[in-house]
């Protein structure tokens, strides 16, 4: 409160000026009998106040300054600071406070700045808050934050980032580099440059190495040499120099390259897993070397599981309690000191609610989109579908569901509003649960001038889909859509051995009206359906047609030209008896003959 009184006669009015602005009774300040309240005293509210004291008679003015108490305020935050190599480098920070016992803290990333080796012995921090570093290193740079403080509330804090550039350098040039024997390898010159390095020279037993003289050798972009197919031709000791726009720090110590036989799979797990969730699983795998016996680690490929599982000292996968988050892709690594090679397994979780689908799709038009996606592992049971939508500037409460009946993996959201942006997600549920949700798609609808009518969208089902059994496999045949409004991009076929539809080929071009399924699984029943994708819509499926695997194959026709097989029999035997009997003939007329010749001679 500020009180301010003032005699006359006549009895002189009093008002308060800020900034000569005069003050109102609001929710900030209220003026009360020449007394200024202000209410939630902040560190704005610093400043010079005037009191007025005024009649007819004349005027009167006295001006009091306000300090507000408190931690200090950042006026002036360091900026960003690029140097080079051995130069100094300086930051400022300024800050206000009342009272002013300011003292000021420099932090390199979270240390301060006198705890840090090597850099404490070259930083100063001056009385006004400055910070210099006295011949910077490339290790210095980083984050460095101001803290100023007076000792009252919470010290405020501002960070600026220090960049050093220097010459290219080798650091930890390995004295030994390991290359696997008849495998591709990289002898790497470990090069750290700011700026990046533009190029590194390499030398062999001493002399320059020209690496388009061996076949199969390149230099990589970062200077490092690939090798095709290590051979006793890589032996040697290299050294390498790197530069940069800077120039360079030297040559690398020298290192010797030596052959090392890769490490190789004694037992690969199989293919594919399959276990109910809670179960034991033990996934095989082991390798060997020579000499090392290589380490064996796994891994999963993409998200990383969250489950307790352990390596036994054979190298094989151990599950004790099999959960949701362990379906999928692992790998097995077995390591040695020239290589790492990898052996890949799919793990399928049984039992549990249905993964999330991904690669979500919105093709949105005027009042409507059309979602589209790719179904998540349905945890061993049929999985049902449906699409969630709201506009974006609606709460979270407000999303919307509809379900998707059937198989498809898409649906046609009706009813939206043109020039509207809308989120959409799609959920999966099994017989277990519901699984997450996939990722939210955020796209905006089309807008529609008045009087302008909204493009028909129009794609009905391929039709008159058959399958026959061929020698080759099921020759599947179908007609193209009745109506399209759009040429059609391609079609998808699907088939299905128990509840769930799989993809057999979904880029089957718009020009193919006909597809051989090979390789089935005998004694088997497969149903088969087709859909068609135009502008990233796909219509409905078609009918349904089923075959069996164990049905015999039809009789190969005969060309209308050809003679059935008993006929043909017939003719070739009556041949056949025709010359026996012409060769009998004259066997007789000859013997007949030489009879008769006998009596003449006699």
């Amino acid at each position: 409160m500020l009180s301010c009184s003032a005699q006359g006669n006549p009895k002189p009015l009093i008002s308060w000026l800020r900034e000569g602005e005069e003050l109102a009774t609001n929710a900030k300040y209220t003026v009360h009998d020449g007394s200024l309240t202000i209410l939630g005293i902040t560190r704005d509210d610093r400043g010079a106040y005037t009191c007025r004291a005024y009649s007819d008679q004349g005027e009167v003015l006295h001006t009091t300054r306000l300090l507000v108490q408190g931690p200090p305020y950042i006026v002036s935050p360091p900026e960003n600071v690029t140097v080079n190599i051995s130069q100094n480098a300086l930051f400022t920070c300024q800050a206000e406070a009342y009272p002013g016992n300011l003292t000021y803290t420099w932090f390199w990333e979270e240390d301060n700045v006198y705890f840090k080796n090597d850099l404490k012995l070259r930083v100063r921090i001056l009385i006004d808050g400055t910070l210099i570093i006295f011949r910077v290193k490339p290790e210095d740079a980083g984050k460095y934050t101001c803290s100023p403080s007076n000792s009252l509330g919470i010290s405020p804090s501002a960070s600026a980032y220090l960049t050093v550039q220097y010459p290219a350098r080798v650091i930890s040039m390995p004295p030994v580099i390991y290359v696997p024997r008849k495998l591709p390898g990289i002898i790497r010159c470990p090069v750290d440059a700011n700026p990046p390095v533009t190029s590194v020279k390499w030398e062999k037993d001493g002399y320059p190495l020209r690496v388009e003289k061996y076949p199969g050798w390149s230099l990589m972009p970062d200077g490092s040499i690939r090798v095709a197919e290590a051979t006793e031709d890589s032996l040697g000791t290299y050294t390498c120099v790197p530069y940069n726009a800077l120039g360079t720090m030297g040559m690398s110590p020298p290192a010797t390259l030596v052959l090392k036989d890769p490490p190789y799979f004694n037992v690969r797990p199989g293919g594919e897993y399959r276990q109910e969730a809670g179960r034991e699983l033990v996934i095989p795998c082991a390798a060997s070397g020579d000499p090392d016996i290589p380490t064996i680690t796994w891994r999963k490929v993409g998200k990383p599981s969250k489950s307790k599982h352990n390596i036994l000292p054979s190298g094989s996968l151990q599950f004790l309690s099999l959960s949701k988050e362990d379906h999928g892709e692992w790998e097995c690594v077995a390591t040695n000191v020239v290589t790492s090679i990898t052996a890949s397994t799919r793990i399928l979780v049984i039992g549990t609610s249905p993964h999330a689908p991904s690669n979500i799709h919105v093709l949105p038009s005027t009042t409507s989109a059309n979602v589209s996606w790719e179904p998540g592992y349905d945890g061993g049971f049929e999985q049902t579908f449906s699409v969630w939508s709201k506009r974006t500037d609606f709460g979270p409460h407000d999303w919307h569901s509809m379900p998707v009946s059937g198989a498809p993996i898409w649906l046609l959201v009706p009813g939206l509003e043109p020039g509207t942006e809308y989120q959409f997600s799609v959920l999966a549920q099994n017989k277990l649960g519901t699984g997450p949700f996939s990722e939210v798609v955020t796209v905006n609808t089309a807008g529609s001038p008045l009087g302008t009518p909204e493009p028909l969208v129009l794609l009905t089902p391929p039709r008159c889909l058959t399958a026959n059994r061929t020698q080759h496999g099921v020759l599947l045949t179908w007609l193209p859509p009745a109506n399209h409004s759009s040429p059609i991009d391609r079609y998808i076929m699907e088939f299905r051995l128990g509840e769930r539809w799989e993809v057999l080929d979904d880029l089957i071009p718009s020009t193919e009206t006909e597809l051989i399924a090979r390789d089935l699984v005998q004694e088997s029943w497969y149903e088969f359906r087709v859909m068609a994708v135009m502008d990233d819509l796909i219509s409905e499926s078609s009918n349904v047609v089923g075959v069996s695997s164990t049905d015999p194959f039809p009789p190969a026709e005969l060309p209308d030209e050809g003679l059935a097989r008993p006929v043909v029999a017939g003719v070739v035997a009556t041949i056949c008896f025709l010359a026996a009997a012409v060769l009998f003939s004259t066997l007789a007329a000859c013997f007949v003959n030489k009879q008769h010749r006998r009596k003449l001679k006699r």
